[in-house]
């Protein structure tokens, strides 16, 4: 139902008018209170909002601050920096292979404790103590706190429950690998280490110079002390702070799980604002729709180290749900509209009264306006109302009286009208055309007897029809036109064909004019005269048949010679050269549109004009020659080179050929003319090319010289023979180092590799290396011209072509005569000093047997003895005197020098000839022997004598570390081609912080006076020349291991069988 309908009357209506004249600048007072009080709502909750956000914000970014802050004030302890200083140490000069190793070592032996709960001996306790303090004073907040050295090794930790290697973590890259000096803040992530989620939290630890990062500080954050900081933030029973990352992931919320949030494209734009703020966001993740939310992104005091929080930043974001925020609006506009429903009241009360005494004078006018309406002229109303009402009443009257009069006068002029309409219907309908009358949709509302007549319609069909159903098919578009344009301009003609009833096709003119209403504009009707020319039609279409056929056959002769012509003049215009046509007398006929292009003469212009023209003085006579043979004798002219002017006078180097043109009125000659200002400079290119070239290929020999010369002054003042092989392994080049072998250069340029080297080093590792195309460093002989051997180490690598073909090789020698000699004497000075340990022992045990046989001979000499007592004591002297025999043997033979030979030999029985000389030392100082050998070891290739220093050293080591007793282990085993020698004890062990050095020269912890240094340093020595390596596990308190791997062919070393 309508407030305001026809079916309403009029006082209803005045009742509604004055209810709505008090009701809308009521409601529009509400509107506008609604609004306003909506916008300062929204508003001030919006800058509430962005408080709490930043509020939350700093207590976040405080929170983190203050761990970066003591992580950093920890990097900054002298002793801890000693502690990450020595663990450092530990990687000195050593390969990455060997660093991995002592890392899994470690590794495996911190992972092997009894409880987790507890810190292995090993540990550093005194820096291990500090942390352990330091992290009780903020338990609350910390999970635990890491220091780890440049390798990403754990040094100290305050809790056990740690990993040991930290290499591959985003914290140890940014902060140590990466160098940065900048702290650390990782992103929130659950550690199943602790069962809980932890925020990382790196500082680097600097050298002295603080310009290297030598390790991290690392302190494992809780992540409840972050949640804390947002839960903090909650407000009223919906409103709390939330915390996102800036790519739109949930950190932190105190109410929905991460994944139940709802993140849209929009408000991750919302939060990659750089200041606080607060916005209308289309989705707050709650699930609610265009709704409040204040932000603010947490700034770090420090400069984050790259990385840091995965590279993102960290934004606090606080919402409420809308029922909330606009409850207080809510309940206002209740009062609002409680008012306006009395007010409402008030109106209709006022508008019922005033309604009644409006509408009833009204209503006797209404009465009176129906009664005349139906006819009743001489009815008149009484209205005394002293207002305009009264007023409209008697006009009303005045209007009845001038109506009744008006009726009189119209139906006299009706009957003179249809006096003249039946004249002039007569004229029409027998006119000779026909004639038909149109409404302004098209449709036929009158057609004369002439038109029926013609068409054989009758008068009720044709009122059926619209024009263009008249029309033969194909023409109702056309008819259409013609209706638009007697519409637009009044008047229209046209030519068609009618459709008759029987079928007949009648050739028609169409005039037709448009009657238009001159007050209102519009259409009222509009008339189409049209005219039979059929027969007008045929006579024209036979004219036009005739007339076409003369035409046709006109055009297809024009056209044929058209074409020739065209065709001519296209082969003339377009061929790629300038032609001229010119006269035996030197005048230019024509000209083709190519040489317009090329040397820019209009045709029109250069027509007329002679040759010679375009050609310069200096071709004159030599052009007229060939113009007059080409006229006269000769068919044409062999292609000559010349110039001619171009039309702004400019010289054109061109090809000229002159051909006679036969079989037309005149003689005519064609020049062609062919541009080649291109080839020309080309050529001049070429030449300029050529003579750069040549300079550029000078220049790079000259400085090819230079380098060659500073090479090989390179090579021959290096200290090392420097040589190059071909693949048939003679020298290709060889540099003058090997003079100091008694050979020059030009001797061995040619000369077979081989034939220096002593017979048993010959051909065997050159052929390895031409077969595998890898670098190889070895040890052969070389043979001087006077015969001398000399010990040489040999660095071969492949040459390679550019097509990485192998083409010979390059060889590096290194004369290691007197280095041996020297590391002969050192081995032997370290040797005499292990006799010297043993010399002790052995006398014990020699004068142990010497004191029997002293003994027995006393008895023997009384004579008193049976001849069986004699025999034992003989049995017994030889067995004192062999014994004795075999201890001094073994001793000459261990304090001999030896040349160094390598032969096969049984690494057991070296172990046991080792262990005859030293057994005497294991019962004196409370030593039990373990000794676990593997009996199906294969012989061994190695320096028998140096392979027992190497084991006397070991053991006598053992034996000084065990000074209160203990076990010593001799275990051997082979595995892979590599036979290992463990020698173990229970002694004291080695410190960590000591154990990368304990090879170096003259390096010991022994006292002064017990040892040289020298002993380990000679071991690494030997091994090394064996092929082999030394691996050392020790553990203060625990005990040393050391094991000897040897390779047990020499084919291959063991470092070769590890790469």
């Amino acid at each position: 139902m309508t407030l305001w309908s026809r079916s309403h009357s009029l006082q209803q209506k005045i009742i509604a008018a004055i209810v709505m004249v008090g009701l809308l600048p009521l409601t529009l007072l509400l509107a506008l209170i609604y609004i306003e009080e909506r916008r300062a709502l929204r508003e001030s909750t919006g800058v509430n909002f962005k408080e709490v956000a930043v509020e939350a914000a700093r207590r976040i970014e405080m929170h983190v601050t203050r761990g970066m802050n003591e992580a950093q004030q920890l990097a900054t302890a002298p002793f801890l920096r000693t502690a990450v200083s020595e663990a450092n140490r530990t990687y000195e000069g050593k390969d990455a292979q060997s660093i991995s190793e002592i890392i899994r070592e470690w590794q495996q032996r911190w992972g092997q404790r009894d409880k987790r709960s507890e810190f292995p001996l090993f540990v550093n306790r005194i820096v291990t103590n500090y942390l352990i303090r330091w992290h009780e004073i903020r338990k609350s907040d910390y999970v635990g706190i890491l220091v780890t050295d440049g390798q990403g090794a754990l040094v100290v930790s305050s809790i056990p429950q740690v990993e040991y290697s930290y290499a591959k973590t985003a914290w140890w890259q940014a902060v140590v690998k990466g160098g940065s000096l900048q702290p650390y803040a990782g992103e929130i992530a659950f550690d199943p280490a602790f069962g809980t989620h932890v925020v990382v939290v790196a500082a680097p630890i600097l050298d002295d110079q603080r310009r290297a990062v030598i390790g991290a500080v690392t302190i494992l954050l809780r992540r409840d002390t972050l949640f804390q900081s947002i839960a903090e933030a909650s407000f009223g029973v919906t409103g709390h702070a939330m915390l996102f990352a800036s790519d739109g992931g949930v950190v932190i919320c105190p109410v929905l799980a991460p994944e139940a949030h709802s993140i849209d494209a929009e408000l991750i734009g919302v939060l990659g604002a750089l200041k606080p703020g607060w916005a209308e966001a289309a989705d707050d993740s709650h699930g609610n729709k265009h709704t409040l939310i204040g932000f603010a992104p947490v700034r770090f005091a420090d400069q984050l180290a790259p990385g840091s929080i995965g590279g993102k930043r960290w934004i606090t974001v606080v919402r409420q749900d809308p029922s909330e925020i606009f409850a207080p609006l809510g309940e206002l506009m209740a009062k609002v509209l409680l008012f306006g429903m009395m007010v409402l009241v008030v109106l209709s009360g006022a508008g019922v009264v005033v309604a009644r005494r409006i509408a009833r004078p009204i209503q006797v006018l209404h009465d009176g306006v129906r009664q005349i309406g139906s006819g009743r002229l001489e009815q008149r109303l009484a209205i005394t109302t002293g207002d305009e009402i009264e007023g409209l009443a008697q006009a009303f009257n005045q209007m009845a009286s001038n109506l009744q009069r008006s009726f009189g006068q119209i139906e006299q002029r009706m009957a003179e009208v249809r006096r003249v309409e039946e004249k002039y219907r007569d004229l029409i309908e027998h006119a000779p055309e026909m004639i038909c009358q149109l409404d302004r949709g098209g449709r036929l509302v009158h057609v004369n007897k002439t038109g029926l007549d013609k068409l054989g319609y009758s008068h009720d069909e044709m009122l059926g029809m619209k024009f263009w159903d008249c029309v033969h098919g194909g023409q109702e578009s056309h008819v259409l036109h013609f209706l638009e344009r007697l519409v637009s301009h009044g008047q229209s003609s046209m030519e068609t064909v009618l459709l008759a009833k029987d079928g007949r096709l009648m050739d028609v003119e169409v005039h037709g004019t448009a009657l238009f209403d001159q007050e209102r504009g519009g259409l009222i009707h509009s008339r189409a005269f049209v005219r039979d020319v059929t027969e007008r039609r045929r006579l024209e279409q036979e004219i036009q048949r005739y007339t076409v056929g003369l035409e046709q056959a006109v055009s297809e002769r024009t056209q044929q010679l058209t074409v020739s012509q065209a065709r001519y003049k296209a082969l003339f215009d377009f061929v790629a050269d300038s032609v001229f046509m010119v006269s035996a007398t030197g005048f230019v006929v024509a000209a083709n549109e190519r040489e317009q292009q090329v040397l820019g003469y209009v045709e029109s212009e250069i027509v007329g004009k002679h040759v010679l023209d375009i050609v310069p003085d200096s071709h004159h006579r030599a052009f007229t020659g060939w113009l007059r043979d080409v006229s006269t004798e000769q068919r044409q002219v062999t292609t000559q080179e010349m110039t001619v002017y171009h039309a702004d006078r400019h010289e054109i180097p061109v090809e000229m050929d002159l051909i006679r043109v036969d079989g037309t009125e005149q003689l005519l000659v064609m020049m062609q003319l062919r541009d080649i200002t291109d080839r020309k400079k080309l050529e001049r290119q070429l030449q300029s090319y050529r003579e750069d070239l040549e300079l550029n290929v000078r220049e790079r020999t000259r400085e090819i010289e230079e380098t060659k010369q500073y090479l090989e002054n390179l090579l021959e003042n290096a200290n090392d023979v420097i040589y190059t092989l071909d693949l048939d392994q003679q020298f290709t080049y060889v540099n003058s180092k090997v003079n100091a072998w008694g050979y020059r250069k030009d001797d061995l340029i040619g000369r077979p590799y081989l034939s220096l080297l002593s017979r048993r080093h010959r051909g065997r590792r050159l052929k390895s290396t031409l077969d595998i195309g890898a670098k190889q460093v070895y040890e052969v002989e070389v043979v001087t011209r006077l015969g001398e051997v000399r010990a040489v180490m040999v660095s071969v690598s492949p040459l390679q072509g550019a097509g990485g073909e192998i083409l010979g090789v390059l060889g590096i020698a290194r004369d290691m005569t007197e280095t041996k000699k020297l590391e002969r004497q050192i081995r032997n000075a370290e040797k005499l000093a292990s006799i010297g340990q043993l010399a002790a022992g052995v006398a014990h045990e020699i004068n142990n047997p010497l004191g029997g046989i002293l003994n027995c001979l006393y008895n023997l000499r009384k004579g008193t003895l049976s001849p069986a007592r004699q025999e034992e004591y003989w049995t017994s002297m030889e067995h004192g005197v062999r014994r004795v025999q075999k201890i001094v043997r073994q001793l000459l033979d261990f304090s001999q020098q030896h040349e160094p030979a390598f032969s096969p030999a049984d690494i057991n029985r070296i172990v046991g000839q080792v262990l005859g000389l030293t057994t005497h030392l294991f019962a004196s100082n409370r030593i039990h022997l373990e000794t676990v050998p593997t009996n199906d070891i294969p012989s061994v290739m190695v320096d028998r004598h140096m392979i027992e220093q190497v084991l006397m050293n070991l053991i006598l080591n053992a034996v000084q570390a065990m000074k209160n007793g203990g076990v010593l282990t001799i275990r051997t085993s082979v595995a892979e081609g590599i036979c290992r020698v463990e020698v173990s004890d229970t002694g004291s062990g080695i410190p960590a912080s000591v154990l990368p050095r304990i090879f170096d020269p003259f390096f010991t912890t022994k006292g002064e006076g017990e040892g040289t240094g020298l002993g380990l340093s000679v071991n690494l020595g030997i091994v090394e020349r064996h092929g082999g390596k030394i691996l050392v596990e020790s553990e203060v308190g625990a005990g040393t291991t050391f094991t000897l791997c040897l390779p047990v062919s020499r084919e291959r070393s063991f470092a070769e069988r590890e790469t």
